[in-house]
Order: structure tokens, then C-alpha cells, then sequence
């Protein structure tokens, strides 16, 4: 059996040479809003909804009390319990990242009152600030979400707008970045490739959407894959960006782990009397098989120069989930990846940064 493992060396040397700004942190802008929604329409006079409100950068415009339009946003699941309390609250986000946070509810603006955990960057946590002002956002359908706590990097709960990554003036285009995270499960498949099986996102597209159809695709292997993915664009140029991106990482054998299986198969039985159940003829099978991960999610942003006094927007996303009637899975290709691993996408112009979501052991 000929096996090919490249992940762990691969990575090594990436994380040697690699910029420093590929370990350093990714969003060192967001802000993540804890907000109580429909205040004086629940029981007893209560809100109606908690929600967790997802800034990549700043949540005031600094023009009055007007906001940003959030990146993402969660409803938070009730528990039995005050979400913003000791006893803590999670979501999940629609780009797949699953937030927890824990709070003193006993400090008072603007203290620093907690913390908040997100898969994509475990080891950096946000500091949440109670901050209690109304009408930071409104939902569908009419209800207003008041900020209890914000939660940031920063310092304070409302940073001047443009602080770190902002400004008056600063010239200079928007740079393009693509972030992808997986987790520690992978699948194995057989007789194919990781490029052909990140290309079947194109068979998703369509002229009239600028989002995937998500009908799940058969790969093989008792296994299918199903895409989910949106972009503001009318002509769907991000989706076609993403998907390069993700052909270009699928490109590199670092990308996948494969392993030839050989086999030695009789081809002519011997039948003649005396010799039965031996072979005159033995033949080698070979079968390929290849690992990948099994799911993951890819965010496109434009993020603006420093001192533009712009906020980094998320302009498409796409995911991945592949699911098998059975299937062995690992932790391996997280075990590989460590912190950071990034690919560079010619196609595309711009590097990838692939992360894990989860620490394996």
C-alpha cells in the first residue's frame, strides 16, 4: 500500500514562513452586540427575542445613533435562563460559527462585564461591555433590539468610528480576503479527487440567483455534498471568486491526504483436478482513495485601507457539508492545519486562510 500524507509537512513550513499577519488575528474590529428585541411586548413586560449582532467592524456610524448594517446576526435559544448572565447564552451563527458568552450581570456601564467565545478564533476572546442603548437594530417585523452588551477588542464598549481601521481620510482600494474554516471531522472517498469534488459547486449556479441551489449531490462512496452559498451580486462574480479559491486549495496536494489500496485478485482460477482453489493468473487492483474535510465555510470581505473611516464588509459566502451513510471520521487534517494554514489563489489574487474550528487530540 503507497500512502501519501503531505499535511503535516506542508504545514510546518507554512507556519515558518508564512507572514505574520496569517497567525495574528483575523478580526481584530468586529463587534458582537447582546440585545434584548421587542423590550415591553414579552411576558410580564419582557423583551420578546435575545439576539447576538455580528459587526465585522464598527456598530455606530459616529453619525448620531445611527448603525451599520450587521454581518450576521442569531437568535439566542432560551435556555430557562437570562442569556446575558452568569449562566451564559450561545448561538450559531449563519456562516456556521458558534459564539458562547458569559456575563456579570451585576456591573454597570460601561464596565467590563464579560467575555465572549467564537469557534473561528478560539483563543481570542472578546471583551463584553455593558452597554444599554436602544434602538441599535430592528428586526422583519418591526421589533425594535436594544443593546445589554457589546463586545469587542477595543477597549470600550462604542469605539469612535473608524478607531483601528478607520479615520478621517486614508486613501487607497478596498484589499480582498477569503477566509475558510473547517472542522476536525474528514471524510475518505473513492476513486475521485479533491478537485472534482470542490468543482461541483459550479453545477449549483444559476443566472437568475445569486445564491446555491442546495439540493445535495451524489460524490460517490454512498456520500453527497451539499452547497450553500450568497452573494449581493447580480452576475454572481463572488460565487465564481469562491469557487477559484476553493479549486485552487483543492489544487494542492496539501489539501487532501490520499492513499492507493493494492490488491491482488486471481484472474484465472485453476480448475484442472488437484489443483482447485489455486490461481494461474494473479492480477494487481489498485484503488484510490482520497481524504478531505468534510465541511467548510468560506466568507469573502472587502476590507478597506486603514484610515477610510469604512467598516470591512462581507460581500459572499460559501459552505460545504458532505454527508455519507457511513463514514470514517478523524481529526486529522485539523491535527495538520494547527492554528493557520493559507493558500495562495492565483485565479483570484489573493491568499486563503484556512483555520480549524475545533482543537483536536
Amino acid at each position: 500500500m503507497r500512502t501519501k500524507t503531505p499535511w503535516s509537512a506542508f504545514v510546518a513550513g507554512v507556519l515558518v514562513s508564512a507572514p505574520q499577519s496569517a497567525l495574528s488575528q483575523n478580526t481584530p474590529y468586529e463587534n458582537l452586540v447582546l440585545a434584548d428585541c421587542g423590550i415591553g411586548l414579552g411576558h410580564n413586560g419582557g423583551a420578546t427575542s435575545q439576539e447576538m449582532i455580528y459587526y465585522s467592524g464598527d456598530v455606530w456610524t459616529g453619525n448620531g445613533d445611527a448603525t451599520h448594517r450587521p454581518t450576521h446576526m442569531a437568535n439566542v435559544p432560551w435556555r430557562g435562563w437570562y442569556p446575558w448572565g452568569p449562566q451564559g447564552g450561545k448561538a450559531n451563527m449563519p456562516n456556521g460559527d458558534e459564539w458562547s458568552v458569559w456575563i456579570n450581570d451585576k456591573i454597570k456601564d460601561p464596565g467590563a462585564a464579560g467575555d465572549a467565545y467564537h469557534k473561528y478564533e478560539p483563543d481570542k476572546p472578546l471583551k463584553c461591555y455593558s452597554y444599554h442603548k436602544d434602538k441599535v437594530y430592528q428586526l422583519a417585523d418591526g421589533k425594535w433590539c436594544s443593546s445589554a452588551y457589546v463586545c469587542n477588542h477595543r477597549g470600550t464598549p462604542n469605539p469612535k468610528s473608524g478607531n483601528g481601521g478607520g479615520g478621517n481620510g486614508g486613501g487607497g482600494k478596498d484589499r480582498l480576503e477569503i477566509t475558510s474554516s473547517t472542522n476536525g471531522d474528514a471524510v475518505e472517498l473513492y476513486a475521485t479527487t479533491a478537485k472534482r469534488i470542490m468543482a461541483t459547486v459550479k453545477n449549483t449556479f444559476s443566472a437568475n440567483s445569486n445564491a446555491c441551489d442546495n439540493t445535495a449531490i451524489g460524490i460517490g462512496s454512498n456520500c453527497k455534498i451539499r452547497w450553500e452559498c450568497h452573494t449581493p451580486d447580480s452576475k454572481n462574480k463572488s460565487l465564481f471568486e469562491m469557487a477559484a479559491a476553493l479549486d485552487a486549495m483543492a489544487s494542492m496536494k496539501q489539501f487532501s491526504t490520499e492513499r492507493d489500496s493494492k490488491t491482488q485478485i486471481c484472474r484465472r482460477p485453476d480448475t484442472r483436478p488437484g489443483k482447485e482453489g489455486q490461481c494461474m493468473q494473479w492480477e494487481e487492483k489498485v484503488d484510490h482513495y482520497v481524504k478531505i474535510p468534510k465541511s467548510i465555510q468560506t466568507t469573502m470581505s472587502n476590507i478597506p485601507p486603514d484610515g477610510s473611516g469604512r467598516n470591512p464588509s462581507v460581500h459572499g459566502w460559501m459552505n460545504y457539508d458532505i454527508t455519507c451513510d457511513k463514514s470514517g471520521l478523524e481529526c486529522a487534517i485539523c491535527n495538520a492545519i494547527g492554528t493557520a494554514l493559507t493558500v495562495p489563489s492565483p485565479s483570484t489574487g489573493v491568499t486563503i486562510l484556512l483555520g480549524c474550528q475545533a482543537a483536536c487530540s
